[in-house]
């Protein structure tokens, strides 16, 4: 079906001769290589023969949706008629539909299956986003700093064209043209992965279970749960504190001192109390000790009937790599459940049950079982531990063809934008100075979520212990101030682009959910874009675009 759709699409705009020469021509360079023996080099010269063609297909459909004598329209297929002959939207193009087919052949053949299909989607999608992040900084900078500087947006402003639908013509032209080179770059990464799932596996079991695992824990939408912990209540926080304050004669009296300590003392009892339950003692004389965690809310698990994944992170000892240790899982209570299992810690592991196991009012209780026996003098050491997260229910929730989808809808929202973001920096800045601010903000949202675990670990000096008779010791301090402002900006303004990363859900096989996917779209791509262009709008309408001397 698909393929009679790419046909008639070819014939009703017209591409079915160049469609016909494209494809004797990738059959001969196939035909040729196979010849020589490069099986793996000719199905990618194949994969890039088809892509190109596709793409061309895309842009011509596109330009035929925008064909209309209205302004806003006009524009964006004038943007799309430039994206097609400049060289460097071209250049931008062609790697991209090059480096896509031979991704699966540049895959270690005796890495697991499972591995290879994780990296093919994270390289695959990866490539995809950078290219095209990086070709609509360039052509959006480009195509109005460049107009600008040549003139040629006199033959516009000198019509009755509002420098805001101007800028919105443009905004859609990349957001099309954007839209053509996901959905080229992505059938291209889909149809590779169901190459890769029929390649062959290891022979027995080990090779059953990867390719068990592809299927339920990569190519799939999962949703993950956690564990109910016990939390102390206010009551109890308040009686710990205050017996701690009363204890200290340096902080009972002092007011001032004694409020934010307060604060920091109930944060830290909480986060005690919480590690205390995620710790489990080793065995002593034969025993073993054991904790009881629940999961709620499993009823759709239940009904799907999918296999469900433990997966789990655990820390004990020294927590050395080189060292592995066992740990036993009873389910419900009960004995007859009972899995013993070998893990290395700080190395996630991952363990499949049944939905069955599941009770019929959606909670599944997981009783964790601390195998390992200390030596003699090292009697009572060696708890097991996990971190927050560190112990996780994971089940299906949906498939992964419409969580692909989804994943790329919210690329394509963010390179929107992108798009709307270097629009506006060129009405005012040149074509090098709007491509590196554009870049710097591009950069600067990608890492916000890490800058801001970095904050929590940056503290300057605090004013009070500032000596101002120092210079030095006033410099650092306004320096430090100054640099923690400026990433805390940072951080509160451009963190949620960089805490939507689809990529990373699909390789670890999680639901992207409807509600991120629209959250995003109204966020990043309606209100972020809008003000963008709203700004880029203000600046075209207070800004002189020709001056004309009388001479030349």
């Amino acid at each position: 079906a698909a393929t009679l759709a790419w046909g008639l699409m070819a014939t009703w705009l017209g591409l079915l001769p160049i469609a016909i020469y494209a494809g004797f021509g990738t059959l001969l360079c196939w035909a040729t290589l196979r010849w020589l023996g490069a099986d793996g080099l000719a199905l990618a010269v194949v994969g890039t023969g088809v892509l190109a063609y596709t793409f061309a297909l895309m842009l011509r459909l596109m330009r035929l949706l925008v064909s209309s004598p209205r302004q806003v329209p006009a524009v964006a297929g004038g943007l799309l008629m430039e994206a097609a002959r400049t060289r460097l939207s071209l250049a931008f193009i062609a790697v991209l539909l090059v480096v896509l087919p031979l991704i699966p052949f540049w895959l270690d053949p005796a890495s697991p299956l499972r591995h290879r299909v994780q990296t093919m989607i994270s390289r695959g999608l990866g490539a995809t986003f950078a290219i095209a992040a990086c070709l609509t900084v360039l052509l959006a900078c480009a195509t109005v700093a460049f107009e600008i500087r040549d003139r040629q947006i006199w033959q516009v402003v000198t019509k009755p064209v509002g420098r805001g639908r101007y800028l919105l013509g443009k905004w859609l032209g990349l957001v099309a043209l954007n839209g053509s080179i996901l959905a080229v770059a992505c059938l291209g990464i889909f149809i590779y992965l169901q190459y890769l799932r029929m390649q062959p596996v290891a022979s027995g079991m080990q090779g059953e279970l990867d390719r068990l695992a592809v299927d339920e824990e990569v190519l799939t939408a999962r949703v993950s749960a956690s564990p109910k912990f016990e939390l102390l209540t206010g009551e109890q926080l308040d009686a710990r504190v205050t017996t701690l304050i009363e204890a200290d004669p340096e902080v009972r009296g002092n007011e001032d001192l004694a409020l934010p300590l307060r604060r920091r003392i109930r944060d830290e009892m909480q986060d005690q109390y919480l590690a205390s339950q995620r710790s489990i003692p080793p065995m002593q004389q034969g025993d073993s000790f054991h904790r009881t965690y629940e999961f709620d809310g499993l009823g759709l698990a239940r009904r799907m009937g999918a296999p469900i994944a433990i997966r789990y992170r655990f820390f004990i000892r020294d927590s050395s790599e080189h060292d592995t240790f066992r740990v036993g899982f009873v389910y419900n209570e009960d004995p007859a459940t009972r899995q013993v299992s070998t893990y290395v810690p700080t190395m996630t592991h991952v363990t499949l049950i049944p939905a069955s196991f599941i009770g019929e009012d959606g909670v599944l209780r997981v009783s964790v079982f601390n195998l390992y026996q200390p030596p003699p003098h090292l009697a009572g050491r060696g708890a097991l531990s996990f971190d927050p997260g560190g112990l996780e229910l994971l089940y299906r929730a949906g498939d992964f063809e419409p969580n692909f989808m989804r994943a790329v809808l919210v690329l394509w929202v963010k390179l929107a934008f992108l798009a709307a973001l270097g629009l506006a920096a060129a009405t005012f800045l040149s074509f090098p100075v709007a491509c590196l601010a554009t870049f710097t903000i591009f950069a600067s949202g990608t890492l916000a979520p890490w800058l801001a675990e970095s904050l929590e670990l940056y503290v300057p000096p605090a004013t009070a212990s500032v000596d101002f008779g120092s210079v030095g010791q006033v410099i650092q301090w306004a320096f430090e101030n100054v640099i923690r402002g400026i990433a805390s900006l940072l951080v509160f303004v451009l963190e949620g682009f960089g805490n939507y990363q689809p990529t990373q859900r699909l390789v670890q096989g999680l639901l992207v959910p409807w509600g991120a996917v629209m959250r995003g779209g109204l966020v990043i791509g309606v209100l972020w874009s809008g003000a963008a262009l709203l700004a880029g709008t203000l600046v075209l309408r207070r800004r002189q675009l020709a001056i004309y001397s009388g001479g030349g």
